[in-house]
């Protein structure tokens, strides 16, 4: 009797466990909505377009976001959902696309997580946030499953509003609305991690951050934001090809406001806010006025390199990083005079005569290579543009987070594509996100040779993200054979990523001196600066 009442017990325990941690299924409720899943079939199960928000659209165009509404029954997530508008009429993604639709109703977000897993599997966290500039959702739709079945662990990727939609700041936004309302997506969807993703295997209490571009500068809001910076939303994080912020006080927000009332047509409506929300979704898409974060007491009340300085972000391991070619994409390649060139330089900042004679030392009066179909200075001014605006920021937030004793480790992303080479692109901005996701599961255009003689770097590159989402250290993974990867030191210690020839060097001491000599700007432009106030560059 003794031993039946015994196996009853295991019995009932074995069962009890069995419950706790049974496999994920391709429904899932996660309790004001079930969603079904696509069980792809390489291993992984797909979560596409489920929403993480109330649509921001009629009263909520410009509000912080809402709690979805509750539905019944099984809604489809076997696609994804429409991505935000574009702030510019003429931006890419308003052209009709098979990838995507768009729509204001656009909190949406996609989990990506392996078949097998259960719901105490307890499975790392990658929550990528996409790139754009703050005006475009320009990473939507990327397929994390390649990811997930080979570093084991499960993906998260959002949509946020960008452009007018997110990001409008003025007097009467901060009275009867929100401001910074695409940070504050993000935040909501963090939450939504935090609360759901346990119900597809992962594990909310391992969660990293991964951005590109405006994503990546996004990153640095995050680790500064009053809103997330005491939390325990993400414990790391990894920014690629980190962009300045260049946060708007709200009188620079009330002037594109203003500009934004004069496209729209509300500049005589009584309630120019209340015009604003009656206008069709693309009535508010303008290609003269410009939108980005700004001075918010709840998400960013200090731009993010004083809010590094103060001590006031959180404090965890991170990888940052950017590529050899950051401003090839940027810089237009018809500058062809140092005229040309320094116009370029004059719009990116308001410089001194003195200081842009130094600019034109240091870049435009260089010789460089001259391409076919690109004008005589254009690679002088991109190389201006990738130090100005992603290296030597960069490297301001590590020497803080190296001075604090915060772990954190740099890459140099130098692959060489035959074409891309020959015409003079390089390694252009936010190419390596071919290598981190794959080349079948990106945007539909990465350079051929990702294909062929690149393709090995997609392994490599991607095991070491991996081993940081699940370690918080690129190491512990690392694909066999692959160099360690030293973190960011006194010697500038970085990662050089270059198919076959992979190894640790240090940021160049000619680099690495332009950085300082453009600290002064790389400082100045993370907060807009006052009407007439000249940047100042010294030897």
């Amino acid at each position: 009797m003794k031993m039946k009442l015994l196996d009853l017990r295991q019995a009932v325990l074995l069962l009890a466990c069995s419950v706790s941690t049974r496999a994920v299924e391709s429904v899932v409720d996660i309790g004001y909505s079930k969603y079904r899943g696509r069980v792809v079939g390489d291993g992984t199960t797909q979560w596409l377009g489920m929403r993480f928000a109330a649509p921001p659209v009629g009263n909520l165009r410009f509000a912080a976001p809402q709690d979805p509404i509750a539905t019944t029954g099984i809604l489809d997530a076997s696609k994804f959902g429409p991505i935000c508008y574009a702030s510019d009429p003429t931006d890419w993604t308003n052209k009709p696309s098979k990838r995507f639709t768009i729509s204001e109703d656009c909190l949406y977000l996609n989990v990506f997580a392996p078949s097998d897993a259960t719901t105490g599997s307890k499975l790392p966290v990658m929550f990528f946030i996409q790139g754009g500039g703050f005006n475009s959702n320009s990473n939507n739709n990327f397929n994390g499953s390649d990811i997930v079945r080979e570093g084991n662990i499960t993906v998260v990727s959002i949509n946020y509003r960008v452009g007018p939609y997110g990001f409008l700041q003025s007097q009467e936004v901060l009275e009867d609305a929100s401001l910074n309302n695409g940070v504050r997506d993000m935040i909501k969807a963090l939450k939504w991690v935090g609360e759901n993703i346990k119900h597809f295997g992962g594990n909310p209490k391992q969660v990293i951050i991964n951005g590109d571009s405006a994503g990546a500068a996004a990153i640095a809001i995050l680790l500064t934001s009053p809103a997330t910076r005491t939390s325990d939303l993400f414990v790391g994080s990894i920014a690629e090809s980190t962009p300045e912020n260049n946060f708007r006080t709200l009188e620079r927000g009330q002037k594109q406001y203003s500009c934004l009332l004069q496209a729209a047509g509300c500049t005589n409506s009584t309630s120019s806010l209340a015009c604003l929300r009656s206008l069709n979704v693309t009535a508010l898409q303008t290609t003269t006025c410009s939108f980005g974060p700004g001075e918010d007491t709840d998400i960013s009340p200090n731009s993010s390199f004083a809010a590094f300085e103060a001590g006031e972000y959180l404090h965890v391991p991170t990888i940052w990083g950017s590529t050899a070619d950051e401003g090839t994409k940027s810089a237009p390649e018809s500058i062809d005079t140092a005229v040309q060139a320094n116009a370029l330089l004059s719009k990116s900042a308001p410089f001194s005569n003195n200081s842009l004679e130094l600019l034109d030392q240091l870049y435009i009066y260089k010789n460089e290579t001259v391409f076919p179909n690109a004008g005589r200075k254009w690679r002088n001014a991109a190389n201006y543009v990738g130090d100005a605006q992603f290296h030597c920021p960069t490297r301001v937030y590590q020497n803080i987070l190296l001075k604090d004793g915060v772990p954190t480790w740099n890459y140099h992303y130098k692959v060489e594509d035959p074409e891309q080479e020959a015409e003079g692109i390089g390694a252009y901005h936010t190419v390596e996100l071919n290598a981190v996701w794959g080349p079948n599961n990106t945007d539909g255009n990465p350079p051929k040779s990702y294909y062929t003689t690149n393709a090995p770097v997609v392994p490599l590159v991607r095991s070491y993200w991996t081993s940081f989402v699940k370690h918080l250290d690129p190491n512990k993974e690392r694909l066999e054979g692959a160099p360690v990867w030293k973190q960011w030191d006194e010697e500038r210690a970085r990662i050089r990523f270059r198919t076959n020839d992979t190894a640790m060097e240090a940021m160049s001491q000619s680099q690495n001196n332009k950085c300082e000599i453009l600290d002064p700007l790389v400082r100045a432009l993370d907060k807009a600066l006052p009407d007439g106030e000249l940047i100042e560059l010294h030897l």
